[in-house]
């Protein structure tokens, strides 16, 4: 009995065995949290590359929008991406972006781009990746409104210019449709109601009747607003007064004094005179060079037509349909009478180039394509007598102009009367506008002068994407 009872007291080797177990359970532990370790520290440095790949996809969309606003179409990446690198080693990360242009009708446009293949919208992809792993994408979707570095207004004009009775500018991409004055004075009268910036650089401003300006209004002279007449924005007369009994919305500035009729949003700044408001050189659009003052239009890609009177042109206008881009250039000082119920039917742009004059009678209709343009051009010459009126451009009651984009040049003057609506521009040595008209703002883009040097953006999404 003693002898058993010895036996079942012998625990020695027991203890040996639960330190072996423990030791065996502390291992499998530290080889989990080993692991885990390992795991996590896998998943910081993948969640760092991911968030490092989204960053420089992001940094490949602000190149875009810093490449668009400030270079030239004919500069801009189309058929190749534009790749570039963020940070360096030993943890670089690298962008590669793509670009899809599209035209006015939501074409897809065709490398490369040119000041003839203008896109008006683009999606950028741009697909970032750190040491060239774990690549994320950002999309974009953009409109473009291009920046021309020559004339960009609504109505460019040199000498004394009037706006009669009832008619409206209006701009393409908000309240745009910009007027500036060189060197005469601007007078307002009934009820035009003009949705831009109005620069009067010499002159001064007289607005009467119920007509307003949203936008600002900056003459180098002096400004009169007579009642119900307004200005929306800012009013600056740089070197004279501001009087009337109309309204300013925003501040009005003066380099003398300030009606204390007027009626003024903001504050008044009386006594402030400062330089003259900004203003666009008169462009020179030359046919026919002129050595040391203009280039000839080069019109590439245009079917030259050739006149020496303005009979003949007429004709070929109205007969049939014309198809691509085409250039009258009457090589003549004649007057081009466009008559009543006449009708002009194009498929491409059309320019009508002259040495004399343009007159539309009436009614007539110029029927051409979206997007496309259509030109009525004096041809810039030195020496020329413009109270001849051998030079002017004037439409008559009910030019309709369909579809296309409309750019009126002359050396002398562009009248523009009763229910003309259209979309485009107006240069001129002076220029009238009488009643019942609507001018949509747009700038033209006319080859040779006055090119696009970038776009302004508007966005419409930006998004990730799967890459």
């Amino acid at each position: 009995m003693h002898r058993l009872s010895r036996l079942h007291r012998e625990e020695s080797g027991v203890a040996m065995v639960v330190a072996m177990m423990v030791v065996f359970v502390v291992v499998l532990l530290s080889i989990v949290i080993l692991d885990l370790s390992i795991h996590n520290v896998d998943q910081a440095a993948y969640d760092r590359k991911r968030v490092t790949s989204v960053a420089a996809s992001e940094g490949g969309i602000d190149r875009a929008w810093n490449l668009v606003q400030y270079t030239r179409p004919e500069n801009l990446p189309c058929a190749s991406p534009d790749t570039g690198t963020l940070g360096s080693a030993p943890g670089p990360a690298q962008y590669s972006t793509s670009y899809v242009w599209y035209g006015s009708t939501g074409n897809t446009l065709t490398c490369p781009l040119s000041q003839t293949n203008v896109p008006s919208a683009v999606l950028v992809t741009s697909t970032g990746t750190t040491n060239t792993d774990v690549p994320r994408t950002m999309q974009a979707y953009m409109t473009l409104a291009p920046t021309f570095g020559g004339f960009d207004a609504a109505i460019i004009a040199v000498q004394n210019t009037t706006f009669n009775n009832n008619f409206a500018i209006t701009g393409s991409q908000g309240n745009n449709g910009d007027i500036y004055i060189t060197n005469g004075n601007l007078t307002v009268t009934n009820t035009p109601n003009i949705y831009g910036n109005v620069y009067v650089h010499n002159g001064l401003v007289t607005m009467t009747n119920n007509n307003k300006i949203i936008g600002n209004l900056w003459a180098n002279g002096a400004i009169t607003i007579n009642n119900p007449a307004s200005v929306t924005g800012k009013a600056i007369s740089s070197t004279s007064s501001i009087s009337g009994t109309g309204a300013v919305g925003g501040d009005a500035t003066a380099g003398t004094t300030i009606a204390s009729g007027l009626s003024v949003g903001g504050t008044r700044y009386a006594n402030s005179p400062q330089g003259p408001p900004p203003t666009q050189v008169f462009p020179l659009l030359c046919q026919v060079a002129i050595a040391g003052v203009c280039n000839a239009l080069p019109w590439t890609g245009y079917t030259l037509h050739t006149y020496t009177d303005c009979t003949t042109p007429r004709t070929f206008l109205r007969t049939g349909t014309l198809t691509g881009d085409h250039v009258v250039w009457i090589n003549a000082v004649c007057n081009l009478d466009i008559q009543n119920n006449d009708a002009i039917n194009f498929t491409g742009n059309l320019a009508i180039v002259t040495q004399g004059g343009i007159t539309m009678n009436n009614q007539n209709n110029w029927n051409g394509a979206v997007g496309k343009n259509l030109y009525f051009i004096s041809n810039y010459r030195t020496g020329l007598t413009c109270s001849s009126g051998s030079y002017n451009i004037s439409t008559g009651n009910n030019s309709n102009f369909t579809n296309v984009h409309t750019f009126f040049y002359s050396p002398c003057t562009v009248t523009l009367n009763n229910q003309n609506d259209f979309t485009g521009q107006v240069i001129g040595d002076s220029v009238a506008i009488n009643n019942h008209f609507t001018l949509n703002a747009l700038p033209v883009l006319v080859p040779g002068a006055g090119e696009v040097v970038g776009f302004q953006q508007s966005i419409v999404y930006i998004r990730e994407v799967r890459s």
